[in-house]
Order: C-alpha cells, then structure tokens, then sequence
C-alpha cells in the first residue's frame, strides 16, 4: 500500500496486478476506506503514476464524498431514522443507550463497537423491519427470514430461498432512502435481477426510487464507513 496526496491529504493507494485486467482502473473501495488500482502486472511504475495524475480531479470528487462521515465524540449530532441525538458521555451508564425524552445518545466512557451495533441494529428492527414487510405484503409476496448485517459493501440483499438481508446501517440515512431499499429487496422476490420488469415493480410501490438511488450513490459510502 502507498499513499497520494491531495489537498493536503494522504490518500491510501492499494495496488493490485491482475493477469485478468488489460486496462489500468482506479475504485474507492467504502471497506477498506482506500483507492484501489487494478492494474496489468507488467504496466511500469511511470504508466500508473500518469494514470493516477490524469484521475486527480475524480479522486477529488469521490473524497467530497465521504467527508460527511458520522462521528460519536461528545456534542456531535447523529440522525437515526430522520431523529436527531445528541452525543453526551453518561459516567453512570454501562451500555450506550438512546434517551426519547431528552434526545440524547447516552454513551458510557469507554464504549464498546458491539454494544453500539447492537443498540443500532435494534433500531434497524424497530424501523424498517414494518416497511420491508409493508413492500412484501403490497407485492403479494412472503419472506421466509429478515436479518441485519454488518456489511460494509451492500445495503441489502435478496436470496432464492425468499431471505432477505438489510444493512442495520441504514437507519443512519433518510427515512425514505431506508424505504426505498426494503422496496428494492422486495421487488427482488418477483425478480431476481435487475431486468425491466424488475424496475417495473420498484416503481409501482417506490413511485421515488430514482431520486433515492441516486443520493445513495453520492452519499451512501461515507455511512458504510461508520
């Protein structure tokens, strides 16, 4: 791994040869918080070094992308499901827990990240859990399971056997754009791609599905990172 900078910024850059790949290609990977450049084993040094000085202002625009990524430090502002809590360490607490009357996300001094998902993950059950099956049941359709993930890749996912998996990051993002994704896993149930038919469907029960894919794709890496 090296790095680029940018604005002042260090960029991690993963280099990765491949016998399968004839063009140079550059990707920023949300998992890994890196770019990756893909890249024939015997491209030079100098090849890939123009080839990273020519994407210069799209590494620009995809790190505009992701600067947006939530913090949890004391005072800082999270928004679960269209609600806004307030960050406040709480010494008396063990577990990080969300306070309704008072709109604070009461976190103990040293938190644990398996706490924090599993407080998120309930929130996730609480929230989206009615819109898939609502999308389900307006498709005429039946889900054999539902489960949260802790995917750093993909916001949701539909198998053959009727399972259907959610990113519990999704109760970061605006509540139609969570709707939207459960309609999208949904729509999966009748279609198992992404034919005609199948945006056909979406749009039946997710009439703004456009908009919200699109604000996916500009703003949904940055939450992948959290």
């Amino acid at each position: 791994m090296r790095e680029i900078t940018l604005d002042n910024q260090n960029i991690p850059i993963v280099y990765k040869p491949s016998l399968r790949v004839k063009r140079i290609s550059l990707r920023l990977s949300p998992k890994e918080f890196a770019f990756i450049l893909t890249h024939p084993p015997r491209a030079t040094h100098r090849q890939l070094q123009r080839f990273l000085d020519q994407c210069g202002p799209w590494i620009k625009r995809q790190l505009e992308k992701v600067t947006d990524a939530p913090s949890l430090h004391p005072g800082a502002i999270l928004s679960l499901y269209g609600e806004d809590f307030e960050c406040i360490h709480d010494p008396l607490r063990r577990k990080p827990v969300l306070c309704q009357e008072t709109k604070t996300l009461r976190l103990p001094l040293k938190v644990s990240q398996k706490d924090l998902h599993s407080l998120f993950k309930k929130v996730a059950h609480e929230k989206l859990l009615p819109l898939l099956y609502k999308a389900v049941e307006d498709l005429d359709q039946r889900v054999e399971k539902v489960s949260f993930r802790d995917s750093k890749t993909r916001w949701g996912s539909c198998s053959g056997r009727k399972t259907i998996s959610l990113n519990w990051r999704l109760v970061f993002l605006p509540p139609e754009v969570g709707h939207y994704v459960c309609a999208h896993e949904a729509a999966h149930l009748l279609h198992m791609n992404h034919s005609k038919a199948f945006w056909e469907v979406l749009e039946r029960i997710c009439p703004t599905y456009q908009k919200h894919r699109k604000w996916l794709k500009a703003h949904g890496s940055a939450w992948m990172r959290f």
